[in-house]
């Protein structure tokens, strides 16, 4: 999202100094360098990418709202958030493919949008966040999905698994993780835990309230702990409410100018 800097800079603490790093494959056995590389574990289908389930559609139809309202806040414009597209990597491999519950673009692009980005395109980028929502074969997921991601070039991912948001979360699983591209090109965990875990994408703090069925995720102030980040409905309805609430002040201010001037007047 194109937002002003932060006034402050970031809520993190400055990091340690560490050697650059990078994947790097020594002594590989001589079958794997004539391989050729099987893609199709990561083939993903129009039945299987888009049409997400009630639960999800409504996670991601709130997070979408309140980053709507926070580049509302800011008076940030140049920036597209969506769902239900996929993203492609891979030329000789279309069907390699993501498609994130919520995806953030730094540019609007020109409409009509694609329904599937191509990042060998002109004009075809990775998202600069992307959050997925784990559904199913929940160990799986958390094993494909940064890798997924950091081949296809995306420098923030959110991961939220809702049936770790509940109070007594299965073993191994957890409400929320990120993952973020390094300078030197590692992908690493970031946070792996309940939340607050902040996103230097969107400039704000992700947490996850509620569990199961009723988890959403939100975006929160001061540190992941205060106000949340109100959505478009929200922000309406609380400044309709400010509103009548003035204009019933100015009512009752113009009520008992009525009545001075009454008893002025006897």
């Amino acid at each position: 999202m194109a937002v002003p800097p932060a006034r402050t800079g970031s809520p993190l603490p400055p990091r340690a100094m560490r050697l650059p790093r990078a994947l790097v494959v020594r002594e590989p056995a001589p079958e794997e360098l004539r391989a050729v590389i099987d893609w199709s574990d990561w083939y993903l289908d129009d039945a299987d990418g888009l049409g997400a389930w009630g639960e999800h559609d409504e996670i991601a139809r709130v997070l979408l709202s309140s980053i709507a309202q926070l580049a509302r806040e800011r008076g940030a414009a140049d920036h597209h958030a969506g769902t239900g597209r996929f993203f492609a990597w891979v030329r000789e491999e279309p069907l390699v493919r993501v498609s994130p519950d919520v995806y953030l673009l730094d540019h609007r692009p020109a409409p009509p949008l694609p329904k599937q980005w191509q990042t060998w395109l002109p004009g075809h980028r990775p998202p600069r966040f992307a959050l997925e929502i784990v559904a199913s074969d929940w160990q799986k997921a958390y094993e494909d999905i940064p890798l997924k991601y950091c081949q296809l070039g995306c420098p923030e991912l959110a991961i939220v698994d809702p049936q770790a948001a509940a109070q007594r979360p299965p073993a191994g699983r957890v409400a929320l993780q990120t993952y973020r591209r390094d300078p030197d090109g590692a992908y690493v965990r970031a946070h792996a835990g309940a939340g607050p875990a902040w996103s230097a994408a969107l400039d704000s703090w992700l947490v996850v309230v509620g569990g199961g069925a009723e988890a959403r995720v939100r975006l929160a102030r001061g540190g992941g702990k205060g106000e949340l980040v109100p959505t478009q409905e929200e922000a309406a309805a609380l400044e309709s409410r400010a509103r009548e609430a003035a204009e019933a002040r100015v009512r009752e201010l113009e009520a008992r100018v009525r009545e001075l001037e009454g008893m002025a007047q006897g």
